[in-house]
């Protein structure tokens, strides 16, 4: 096993989210928190990778100045060249070592442990230390995390404006590129593409549902051919510096029937009463409550089939979530989409996706983008 130890450099930003989260440890009795997640590990450190069959984690622990990052041999030099904390024992093992020894070795030398783990970990990184220690018990700590999380700090609202920036260029460029007989996988690939070519990290999803696709909210792009008059979703996802946004437009391709303009406007409506009534202090559920009323009223409440938003940040979906029964307070800095659909089966859908940050009369809302079902409207 190698160690390397107090490496000096690094950002005061990670070092004040670790104090941050020392102090929940205190108030909740945990004496060392085990990172593994990749988006809590960036938000803790600024080093993240998949582990895959291999453990790794940041250890936080609460009565010492000491965060330890556990490593394979493999991802050593990028974990020392990555993480940027201050001071932290980097600590790296073979393949032909167990990294259970590893974890045994450092909470058996405390009378009793109290770990506290994401739900996302592996049992197998679990269960040995419960059959091998008598000292150790495990909490679940994603609400701790997700607390700190739930709240977007300066230098994270400018990278995820950024990452709006380039989706809004994503998704423009993708709405101009759609044309009678391309289909939906051709034009999935072009978007992701570009969207990598403009500067996005990663592309985790760009959905093109046209036709009775586009009433299936999550049905991934298939052969068929776009035709005209067709509806046509479009939801794209990018990700930057660990950062994601998630947008969606839906457009027709040529004219659209009074029927489908007539189903876009309730949408159209419901987004923007759910936006007024975005600000400080208000509940979350009431967000949901302002779309879903305005849909309800129209005689489609039941095929608005999902919440009104969710949460964007270092994951895709994660709190506040923006749905009925969810009475926590908006708080300035909360970044979340806003999203209402209608989704008639075997006909069309239609959905509009803006990201938004709360203030505290309001909102500022990412997408810059016109809400039309007219190709030409976005011209711009």
């Amino acid at each position: 096993m190698d160690a390397l130890s107090s490496k000096v450099g690094g950002s005061t930003l990670y070092l004040d989210r670790v104090r941050k989260i020392r102090r929940l440890m205190d108030e909740e009795n945990i004496d060392i928190v085990m990172v593994t997640s990749e988006p809590n590990m960036l938000y803790f450190s600024g080093y993240s990778a998949i582990s895959l069959e291999r453990l790794i984690t940041l250890l936080i622990s609460r009565d010492e100045d000491k965060v330890s990052l556990i490593v394979p041999r493999l991802e050593e030099k990028r974990a020392e060249e990555n993480c940027k904390l201050r001071d932290f024992e980097l600590i790296s093992y073979s393949d032909s070592e167990n990294p259970i020894d590893i974890l045994e070795n450092i909470f058996s030398s405390k009378k009793q442990v109290r770990v506290g783990v994401e739900e996302t970990i592996q049992f197998k990184y679990v269960y040995p230390l419960m059959s091998r220690l008598e000292n150790i018990n495990y909490s679940l700590v994603d609400g701790l995390l997700y607390s700190l999380r739930i709240v977007k700090d300066n230098e994270e609202a400018e990278i995820l404006k950024k990452a709006a920036e380039i989706n809004n260029r994503v998704l423009l460029e993708a709405i101009k590129s759609i044309r009678e007989g391309i289909t939906e996988k051709k034009l999935m690939m072009y978007i992701r593409n570009y969207a990598l070519e403009i500067g996005a990290d990663e592309v985790p999803f760009a959905l093109v549902q046209s036709g009775a696709n586009s009433a299936l909210p999550h049905q991934e792009p298939t052969d068929r051919v776009i035709l005209k008059g067709d509806t046509v979703v479009l939801d794209i996802g990018v990700r930057y510096q660990g950062y994601y946004s998630d947008l969606t437009r839906t457009v027709v391709c040529g004219s659209p029937s009074s029927k489908q303009i007539d189903i876009f406007n309730i949408v159209l409506n419901a987004q923007q009463n759910a936006l007024n009534t975005v600000k400080e202090d208000v509940k979350a559920e009431d967000v949901d409550l302002a779309a879903r009323r305005t849909i309800e009223s129209s005689g489609y409440g039941e095929y608005f089939i999902h919440r009104t938003g969710h949460g964007i940040g270092l994951e895709v979906h994660e709190p506040p979530f923006i749905k009925t029964g969810n009475t926590g307070l908006l708080k300035s800095g909360m970044v979340f989409t806003i999203e209402p659909g209608i989704y008639l089966p075997g006909e069309f859908g239609v959905r509009i996706e803006d990201n938004i940050i709360v203030t505290r009369e309001g909102y500022v809302n990412l997408a810059k983008l016109p809400k039309s079902m007219h190709i030409e409207d976005y011209e711009l």
